[in-house]
């Protein structure tokens, strides 16, 4: 079984020898015996520990012992569970440097080995030892995820959303929360030290207003009351961006340690059942290391035979290593086509993946069935239902009319969480004209999506809404803080929302309506950033 898979870019100063001193000693210490690190680095063909474990190393060294680039080395540790019979825990560790003094790619992988399917006993997702003393002396590149700990608080707010939308993100955020008392389910730098390489973590301080923060960021992105929330990075879809998160509540969290289990390896489990496969395609592990030293050997005897006066008699000879040379590089670009038309389905079926959770969210085209109604989706559709009669009967609250024309139209229109939070805010303060804006916003949706649709330009399509519904810009100069509040971020990109839709003029929350939005040309969606008050200048 694989339990844990992680690769490092290095600069330590002394190269790989440090990070190959430093595998030495972890076994040796683990074997409590001492480990030769020269001998490891030359190549152990297979030695038998003290503690009755197994080392194997090989690299790609010359006759005389030296390294010859690109310079790859692989390491494997195997030894018995010593509390369930016939099971064997195997470590490996590769390196790979293309030349001397560039930066060294290490890989990590732990895997069990059962002798049947008889050994059932459950497994404590874990990271080895080696890693958290890999990254305290051998100089992880900047970018390495889970560094430090980063917090989340009102002025950070922004910039988390930021990075939590953006396409390039590779990994996991883990959002940890405190309980009302200020105790974090687990201790965020331990909780760091296991994700470190796979994922960063982010602290929510005691002190912060989670409320306030969630205005920002939504609260499919938000942890409190002592939750932690994974949240992986976004998936693209044909409906649009979608991020899929881990929710771990605070009553599954005690459940977990009523049952003797660590909220750390629990949360590393979570996030290695979808890292470890594709970390293990990368992982530098034996079988890639003897292939590497045994393509090295063909070269020298190639090279060696072309250079023999005797060359004629060794035709044959020569054409038989080719040949083995030949086939070890099939091998490999036929083991790199399959791998490469796996990655594509699992793009594919992640890419389904955010469709249906964007439908989910949308609600378009569901329906119950009467004799096996799904209860999610019961509970889901009974505010559309709701917000269907409200507009009906004429009466609707602005979130109402706002959340039915975002899932009628989930494929032209995107709502932000910031949208709905402003409109939240002027139906608190008893907005009268929810029929109004319904027809502002089915307006939007229609004739006026339509027509940039069909690349007829904003020129054109401000006819929908008639004379003094809409407004290109602000028509006055805004200040600092009023370009701030037009601003919003949408998957990872900041947009400045100038265009807007109106109604009234008062300072009132019960008759004023402003509707901010813009154009995603490459998507062909509106995304709205504010539904609510006028916004001050």
């Amino acid at each position: 079984m694989l339990v844990y898979a992680n690769k490092f870019i290095f600069e330590p100063k002394n190269g790989t020898e440090q990070i190959i001193q430093l595998v030495a000693k972890w076994v040796g210490q683990r074997a409590k015996q001492h480990v030769d690190a020269e001998r490891l680095a030359e190549g152990i063909r297979e030695l038998r520990l003290k503690d009755g474990s197994t080392l194997t190393s090989r690299a790609t060294v010359s006759v005389d012992k030296k390294a010859t680039y690109p310079y790859v080395f692989g390491v494997q540790l195997s030894h018995r569970d010593e509390k369930v019979s016939g099971r064997k825990w195997i470590t490996e560790v590769g390196l790979r440097q293309e030349s001397a003094g560039k930066p060294i790619e290490c890989s990590l992988l732990l895997k069990t080995d059962e002798v049947s399917a008889r050994v059932t006993d459950p497994i404590q997702v874990t990271r080895p030892k080696l890693v958290q003393q890999l990254i305290q002396e051998c100089s992880p590149v900047g970018q390495t995820p889970g560094l430090n700990v980063k917090r989340l608080n009102g002025e950070s707010a922004l910039a988390f959303l930021h990075e939590v939308e953006r396409e390039e993100r590779e990994h996991p955020i883990v959002l940890i929360s405190c309980d009302r008392d200020g105790v974090y389910p687990v201790e965020s730098e331990r909780l760091r030290s296991i994700l470190v390489g796979l994922s960063d973590v982010v602290e929510v301080p005691a002190s912060v207003d989670t409320f306030a923060i969630e205005e920002i960021v939504g609260r499919r992105y938000i942890a409190f009351g002592g939750a932690i929330n994974i949240i992986f990075p976004a998936r693209k879809g044909d409906r649009g961006w979608f991020c899929e998160t881990v929710l771990f509540r605070p009553s599954a969290i005690v459940d977990f340690q009523a049952e003797g289990k660590r909220v750390e390896s629990e949360v590393l489990a979570a996030i290695t059942h979808r890292t470890n496969l594709p970390y293990s395609w990368r992982h530098i592990s034996l079988e890639m290391v003897n292939q590497a030293v045994l393509r090295g050997q063909l070269a020298r005897m190639l090279e060696r035979a072309k250079e023999s006066d005797n060359s004629e008699e060794l035709g044959e000879y020569i054409a038989l290593l080719e040949s083995a040379d030949q086939e070890l590089l099939a091998k490999d670009s036929e083991l790199a086509r399959m791998r490469s038309e796996y990655e594509e389905k699992e793009r594919e079926a992640r890419k389904l993946q955010a469709d249906i959770a964007n439908l989910k969210h949308a609600l378009s085209g569901r329906q119950a069935s009467e004799d096996n109604q799904d209860d999610d989706v019961v509970e889901a559709l009974a505010p559309l239902r709701e917000s269907i009669a409200a507009v009906l009967k004429g009466n609707p609250s602005l979130q109402q009319a706002l959340e039915l024309i975002s899932s009628l139209y989930a494929e032209r229109i995107v709502v932000l969480d910031a949208a709905i939070s402003s409109a939240k805010e002027s139906d608190r303060g008893g907005f009268r004209f929810g029929d109004k804006a319904f027809e502002l916003l089915s307006k939007l949706a229609n004739e006026y999506w339509q027509a940039l649709a069909d690349g007829k330009g904003d020129q054109h399509a401000k006819a929908a809404f008639g004379h003094n519904a809409y407004a290109q810009n602000e028509g006055q100069a805004l200040s600092g803080p009023g370009k701030q509040r037009r601003t919003f971020v949408y998957h990872g990109k900041t947009f400045l929302m100038e265009k807007h839709l109106k109604s009234g003029v008062k300072d009132s929350l019960a008759e004023t309506l402003r509707i901010h939005f813009e154009w995603v040309a490459e998507e062909k969606r509106l995304v709205i950033g504010h539904c609510g008050k006028h916004l001050d200048f």
